[in-house]
């Protein structure tokens, strides 16, 4: 990994394994950096990947237009739930088929 604002250092972290037991490890800073902010972009684009537009009947700017509103759609979800307090891990189709 590249970084132009971490220094080459170690630092110790607490990792969870699979028996809920901790262990702490050491790994670099960017990587550290790296683990602490991913949360929520990897979690917008696993949200987001659920609905394929991988059609090649569909054109290219229905394609643009549905990423768009899926992005939108997530990035409101996902703003909802930090208003609530939820954790947003579900899907969003599930949550509107209980509303129904």
């Amino acid at each position: 990994m590249l970084s132009n604002c971490h220094k080459a250092e170690y630092v110790k972290v607490n990792r969870t394994m699979k028996d809920v037991s901790k262990e702490e490890f050491e790994c670099l800073v960017p990587i550290e950096f790296y683990n602490k902010i991913m949360g929520g972009v990897d979690l917008a684009d696993q949200m987001a990947n659920v609905y394929k537009l991988n059609r090649k009947s569909c054109k290219w700017w229905k394609k643009v237009f549905f990423r768009l509103l899926i992005s939108a759609v997530v990035n409101s979800w996902i703003a909802y739930c930090g208003l609530k307090h939820r954790k947003p891990h579900f899907l969003i189709t599930s949550y509107l088929l209980q509303k129904n």
